[in-house]
C-alpha cells in the first residue's frame, strides 16, 4: 500500500466519520425539539406545535422547489421549445424568491422557546444556546434534505420529477414572474455589469468544452454508480 493510498484511506474515514456524528447529532436534536414542542402542547400552549408544522410545509415546498430548478434546466427546451434562455433565466431568477423567503421564515418559525431534556428536569433556556441551537439544525435541515437531496433526485430524472411537481409548482413561479419580483435584481445586473463592462473574458470562452457537463449531470453524479445508467435511459426516454 503506497502512502498516498493510505492518505486517501484515512481522509474518507475521517469525512464519513464526521459525517456520521454530524447526523448523529441532528438526530438527537430533532428528537429534542419535537419532544419540547409536545410538551408545550400537553401544557396547554398549542404555540410551538402549529409553528413546527407551519415551517415543515415550508421546507417541503422548498424541497420542491430546489429540486425543479435542477428539472427546469434541464428539460427546458423540452417543457417550453418555444421559450428563449432569457426567458429560463427570468423563470430561475422568480424561483429563488421561495428560497430566501423561506430559509428565513423556517429559522424564525422553529426557533424554541426552550428544549426539555427528557427524562431530566433540565431545560435549556439561554437566548445564544437557542439561537445557535435554530441555526444549526435549520441549517442542516435545509441543506441536506431540502437543497441536495431533490437536487440530485430532479438530476437523476428530471422527467419524473417534472412530473410530480410540475403541475403543483410551476403556476407559483409563473405567477412570480409575471408580476415582476425579481425585476430589480435584473436592474441592479444590468447597471453594474454596464459600469464595469463585466463580460467573459475571450481566453474563456475559447477554453470551454464541447460538450460541457449539465447542471443535472454534475448532481446526478453524486451517486456515480447509479447516475450515468440513469441518465442515458432518461436521455432516450426523452428523445423518444
Amino acid at each position: 500500500m503506497t502512502s498516498t493510498d493510505s492518505t486517501s484511506k484515512a481522509s474518507t474515514a475521517l469525512r464519513t466519520g464526521f459525517g456520521a456524528v454530524l447526523f448523529a447529532a441532528w438526530g438527537i436534536a430533532t428528537i429534542l425539539w419535537v419532544y419540547s414542542a409536545i410538551h408545550a402542547l400537553g401544557g396547554g400552549d398549542p404555540g410551538p406545535v402549529i409553528r413546527a408544522l407551519c415551517a415543515l410545509l415550508l421546507m417541503i415546498l422548498l424541497m420542491g422547489m430546489e429540486g425543479l430548478e435542477v428539472a427546469v434546466i434541464d428539460r427546458w427546451r423540452t417543457v417550453y421549445p418555444e421559450r428563449t434562455p432569457h426567458d429560463l433565466a427570468r423563470w430561475l431568477a422568480s424561483r429563488q424568491l421561495f428560497v430566501a423567503l423561506i430559509c428565513t421564515t423556517t429559522t424564525i418559525l422553529i426557533e424554541p422557546e426552550f428544549i426539555i431534556i427528557p427524562f431530566s428536569s433540565t431545560e435549556i433556556t439561554g437566548g445564544f444556546a437557542l439561537k445557535a441551537f435554530t441555526i444549526i439544525w435549520n441549517g442542516l435541515t435545509l441543506l441536506w434534505f431540502m437543497q441536495i437531496f431533490p437536487k440530485h433526485m430532479a438530476a437523476t430524472n428530471p422527467d419524473r420529477y417534472l412530473k410530480v411537481t410540475r403541475k403543483a409548482l410551476f403556476p407559483i413561479v409563473e405567477f412570480v414572474r409575471k408580476i415582476g419580483v425579481a425585476l430589480p435584481a435584473e436592474w441592479v445586473a444590468k447597471t453594474v455589469q454596464n459600469r464595469l463592462d463585466w463580460h467573459a473574458e475571450p481566453t474563456l470562452e475559447t477554453a470551454r468544452p464541447r460538450h460541457p457537463a449539465s447542471l443535472a449531470d454534475a448532481w446526478a453524479a453524486l451517486i456515480p454508480e447509479r447516475a450515468t445508467a440513469t441518465r442515458q435511459h432518461d436521455d432516450r426516454a426523452a428523445r423518444s
